[in-house]
């Protein structure tokens, strides 16, 4: 149960304590735990995206498409603390974007695989399965310069509001900004605008020269007037965490390398010696010479290997090695973990069989849906052929093939 009168921040499910933070438009009072919903006008279409975020059955938050196959939102959805573990999210996770209103079928409905927290706010990026594709769900640009005193914000939510518990549609409500700091923004509701359970890590929003442009992203509020609520609570501010300064991690985040073995989110090298050793050379990003860090040992016996290529073949953000058996073609998987030494790689599984009728072979993102398919050679007569993947482990690792060249028999090296 919430403490009476005191500013709840929450993702729906439950209350989930934050460190105390003060309300600059309110008195003194700490402002405890994660974000909440918003009351205010139905949203236009143009907000398409804005997502809806589904953690498992109970708990839902708020977050915006920023890029083809990320949404940004509130770290605190994912954990009380606000320090989500990256990679995998613990509980399963759905998010829908391109709709104002849930009741309807348009848009585009997708897993989340991936969390990337901030180091020190409450933001986290959520990988989708798949990119977004639809030209008509179109991400928001990041604001590059923060939200000023006395400016005039609009922020947008699937949460609670006055009289419905679980909204169908998409609501916003304009705020005032009353300060900022080097990491939030504190604003002030009115009658008309508070946040409430289930608009954590939704947009704070201005139009800048007839383009809207992400401010900051809900963090937490006092939730006055939403239903539900201590009907004495009457405050309606909020605290945000500014996004107009984090493009650096966002571009680190969202540029990650299907080639990343270690997880740094630079490209790496895998290399089998004469005598069966695999050797991971890490890449560092850096020009010439030292392109290439110090190499470490990651398997042995790879002796029966006969192609090696490197891809993210489960879509979890991390390089995994695909492998060809050189006795019967049989195609294995080898995930990776991002952790060094003989440690790299996990149990293997198989992906398909009777691969030596290929003689070429490579992995990369064919057909444009952010999972990495794999590309072969045909021995006997040159075809080209893609097999896009599905980010499934074992054998629905692969689609089904299309043909994508004829002719490439002369061509010694792809």
């Amino acid at each position: 149960m919430y403490p009476s009168r005191r500013p709840r921040f929450s993702a729906l499910a439950a209350a989930l304590l934050a460190a105390p933070v003060v309300l600059s438009a309110v008195p003194a009072t700490a402002v405890t735990g994660p974000a909440t919903a918003l009351t205010g006008a139905d949203a236009p279409a143009q907000l398409n995206h804005v997502a809806k975020i589904n953690v498992g059955e109970q708990t839902a938050c708020t977050g915006t498409l920023i890029d083809p196959q990320w949404v940004l939102t509130a770290a605190t959805c994912f954990a009380a603390d606000g320090r989500p573990p990256a990679g995998k999210p613990a509980i399963t996770t759905t998010v829908t974007t391109g709709r104002t209103d849930l009741t309807q079928t348009n848009g585009s409905v997708l897993s989340a695989i991936q969390l990337v927290p901030h180091a020190d706010r409450d933001l986290v990026l959520v990988k989708l399965d798949a990119r977004i594709t639809d030209p008509s769900i179109t991400p928001i640009r990041l604001a590059t310069t923060p939200a000023a005193a006395g400016e005039e914000l609009v922020k947008a939510g699937f949460g609670r509001t006055r009289t419905e518990w679980v909204p169908d549609k998409l609501h916003t409500a304009t705020f005032t900004v009353a300060s900022t700091t080097g990491t939030t923004v504190d604003l002030n509701g009115s009658d008309t605008a508070t946040v409430c359970k289930g608009d954590a890590g939704g947009p704070t929003l201005r139009s800048a020269n007839g383009t809207t442009e992400l401010v900051a992203i809900t963090s937490r509020s006092w939730q006055g007037g939403c239903l539900g609520n201590d009907p004495a609570e009457t405050r309606t501010g909020a605290v945000d965490s500014r996004v107009d300064d984090i493009s650096d991690w966002v571009d680190h985040a969202t540029s990650r390398n299907p080639d990343d073995l270690t997880g740094d989110g630079k490209a790496d090298l895998a290399a089998v010696k004469d005598d069966g050793i695999l050797w991971v050379y890490p890449g560092t990003g850096k020009p010439g010479m030292n392109t290439l860090g110090t190499r470490y040992q990651a398997g042995t016996g790879w002796k029966s290997q006969d192609v090696i290529t490197i891809g993210d073949l489960n879509n979890d953000g991390i390089g995994d090695l695909l492998s060809r058996q050189a006795s019967d073609g049989t195609l294995w998987v080898y995930p990776g973990t991002g952790k060094p030494g003989m440690d790299t790689l996990g149990t293997r599984y198989q992906a398909g069989r009777n691969w030596q009728t290929q003689d070429a072979t490579r992995t990369g993102d064919f057909n444009g849906d952010g999972r990495t398919d794999v590309l072969t050679r045909q021995a006997s007569d040159g075809t080209l052929w893609v097999y896009p993947g599905t980010g499934k482990p074992g054998m629905d690792t692969l689609g089904t093939r299309y043909q994508a060249g004829t002719g490439w028999g002369p061509y010694r090296i792809i």
